[in-house]
């Protein structure tokens, strides 16, 4: 069944889908219906938006194999390492690899964050998302410098995109139909990159729009949009009847109810009527609104929602804050993940070869960590000892230390003026086993609190309010400090 060919103010693109042949009676929405729900429907717009702005924000990080780290780029550490080698779209070649360096700066990702013809690296990958919403593809052009690296990228609107078919309905070329031109531009296919939800009645070339699955949702819930905003115009409903006692002339009614409308009319509505005749005011009574167009509303709503992927719940003023978090985390595992993961195969698979066969990307995993299971595997870890002070320092977050001697631990103690070498690093256990002597000094007399307090900012890096707080902490009598003697080789200090 053909699409419509032509919209007002715009060309559309006629899509054959040549597998179906019967649709039931029910309308296969052309990319004009689409794109007219788009602009007029909010519910659409909303999810359409929240889905093309959430895999905007996901940043894309480009990573080379087995290279050495250079002055522009990082060795992976060992959670990304493991992260990119169980990734189900990098192959065999990134799963054997010794080792995988970030690389910080290179061409290709200038190419993706410049501005290109007017649309900078987000509204680069916003554009693409809404495109594959809308319609269910989005296609990027790439114009190449005479080495056959792309310079710039193009995002085609995909209502003037059409592909190009060989017998067997595989994708040959694309044409596109330029808005001022007025005629077909035949590209080549290494030249497009297609992002597309495959259409399962044409899965090589054809693109399925979450939209099209609940457009007729969509559609039914404008008309009642329609409905009301036509009731709302021409309102041809009355207040009330005014019944005189005797019988009047048809001109007498007409100046009465010429001089009731001056009278309470727009800001003279609850003044007092003194009737110049006896009569009856009959209030007109009308029955309760029809509560289908909330009912539809509210499913309509829930329809589209599931069909962009969108939790009810993010779209709810009810959700708790519980439903909330639960409804973030299954909105990117489910919805934002797959999507993420389409744009990383096409670009691996037709823009990185360009610039190296090493390179690769990969974008950071947009479901977020379960921070509650991930603090009590650190608390855990750092109750048994298995982690360094550096570990902790980076689990939390903070820059690493310069390393301190165990020696000038021991001078820290008496002379808060002493500086740290920067030699041997100090384990934890030693840390924990010269805090416990410090506030053991501090709490039998021996030692001032103010010298205690220097001592540990000294010897911790750490500025005086949390220094304070561990001495006044481990001083006062608390079964969390263990009380037995250090055997690290610093009871002699």
């Amino acid at each position: 069944m053909d699409q419509v060919d032509k919209s007002i103010g715009d060309f559309w693109v006629g899509i054959s889908s040549p597998l179906i042949t019967n649709t039931a009676g029910r309308p296969i929405p052309s990319d004009a219906q689409l794109m007219l729900e788009f602009l007029t429907n909010d519910i659409v717009y909303t999810c359409v938006n929240w889905n093309a702005a959430a895999v905007a924000r996901v940043p894309l990080r480009l990573y080379t194999i087995d290279h050495a780290p250079t002055t522009a780029g990082r060795r992976a550490d060992t959670r990304t390492t493991a992260r990119l080698k169980s990734h189900p779209h990098l192959g065999n070649r990134v799963r054997q690899a010794g080792s995988i360096t970030e690389i910080l700066d290179h061409p290709l990702l200038d190419l993706l964050q410049r501005d290109n013809d007017g649309l900078g690296g987000y509204q680069l990958r916003y554009m693409t998302g809404v495109y594959m919403e809308v319609f269910g593809g989005a296609y990027w052009l790439l114009e190449d410098d005479w080495r056959g690296q792309p310079t710039q990228i193009k995002v085609l609107p995909t209502q003037r995109v059409m592909p190009l078919r060989n017998d067997d309905l595989g994708v040959v070329g694309y044409k596109y139909f330029p808005a001022l031109t007025g005629h077909w531009i035949q590209l080549a296919k290494s030249d497009v990159l297609d992002f597309r939800f495959p259409a399962v009645e044409d899965p090589y070339g054809g693109r399925h729009a979450p939209l099209r699955s609940a457009f007729m949702q969509a559609e039914l819930a404008a008309k009642y949009a329609l409905y009301e905003n036509s009731l709302m115009d021409n309102r041809a409903r009355i207040d009330g009847t005014f019944i005189p006692r005797d019988q009047i002339t048809r001109r007498e009614a007409e100046r009465a109810e010429l001089l009731w409308n001056e009278k309470f009319s727009r800001s003279g509505n609850g003044r007092v009527l003194v009737a110049e005749q006896a009569g009856t005011f009959v209030p007109a009574r009308y029955p309760p609104t029809d509560l289908g167009p909330m009912e539809i509303s509210r499913e309509t709503l829930r329809r589209l929602a599931l069909a962009f992927g969108v939790p009810e719940a993010l779209l709810s003023k009810d959700a708790t804050y519980a439903n909330m978090q639960a409804s973030e985390t299954l909105y990117a595992r489910q919805t934002i993940l797959p999507r993420v993961l389409i744009l990383e195969q096409k670009l691996n698979e037709m823009l990185t070869p360009r610039f190296g066969k090493q390179l690769f990307l990969a974008a950071d995993n947009p479901v977020p960590a379960d921070e509650a299971f991930n603090l009590q595997k650190a608390q855990m870890a750092i109750k048994a000892g298995v982690l360094t002070r550096e570990e902790i320092r980076r689990l939390a977050g903070f820059d690493a230390l310069p390393p301190v001697s165990t020696s000038q631990a021991s001078d820290a103690m008496t002379d808060p003026g002493a500086k740290a070498p920067d030699t041997d690093n100090l384990s934890t256990p030693q840390t924990f086993a010269l805090l416990l002597r410090i506030n053991r000094a501090v709490t039998a007399g021996h030692m001032e609190q103010a010298i205690g307090i220097n001592a540990v900012a000294r010897l911790l890096k750490i500025d005086q309010q949390t220094a304070r707080s561990l001495v006044s902490h481990a001083s006062r009598p608390s079964t969390s400090i263990k009380q037995e003697e250090p055997t690290d080789g610093t009871e002699n200090l």
